[in-house]
């Protein structure tokens, strides 16, 4: 019952993640061109704080409910002469979540800039900001299906 549940909240965090990263790339980013040039980057940079605030949440959970899971079938599997053996899927999830992870740290640096440039109206960092910003969060979403895909390869063999 705990596995399970644990299960749900690290699935749920992955979608609000994943989901969150494509709505922005897809579908956000390409409709901002109905606003004014000045008003795009201020949607953006208010829009990116409230979705960083529950990737910081998100990432909590994942990295939680991931290890917590990960000891518990540990455990469930070393008995007397067992051998605890992970399936490779679970490789691909362990390293290319915590490179996520870590393209999201590098993601908030830039976001940090970002207000910064927004508040002091540099208008010539703005733009290059916030294309380094959108290269690696498409990183993330590509390594993102990457893994969603393996777990689901994974679960079916």
């Amino acid at each position: 019952m705990l596995y399970a549940a644990l299960k749900t909240a690290h699935l749920l965090a992955v979608i609000a993640w994943v989901g969150g990263m494509f709505f922005m790339l897809t579908c956000l980013r390409p409709s901002l061109g109905v606003l004014d040039g000045p008003l795009r980057p201020t949607l953006m940079s208010a829009v990116m704080a409230r979705f960083f605030a529950i990737v910081n949440v998100a990432t909590l959970v994942v990295l939680l409910t991931g290890l917590w899971m990960l000891w518990s079938a540990w455990r469930l599997a070393s008995g007397p002469g067992a051998v605890f053996s992970m399936p490779p899927s679970w490789h691909v999830m362990i390293v290319l979540g915590l490179v996520m992870m870590g393209v999201f740290g590098y993601v908030q640096g830039l976001f940090k800039r970002l207000r910064t440039a927004l508040q002091v109206q540099d208008g010539a960092a703005v733009a290059p900001l916030l294309d380094r910003i959108r290269k690696a969060v498409l990183a993330n979403l590509v390594m993102g299906v990457i893994v969603v895909v393996a777990m689901k390869l994974g679960a079916a063999a």
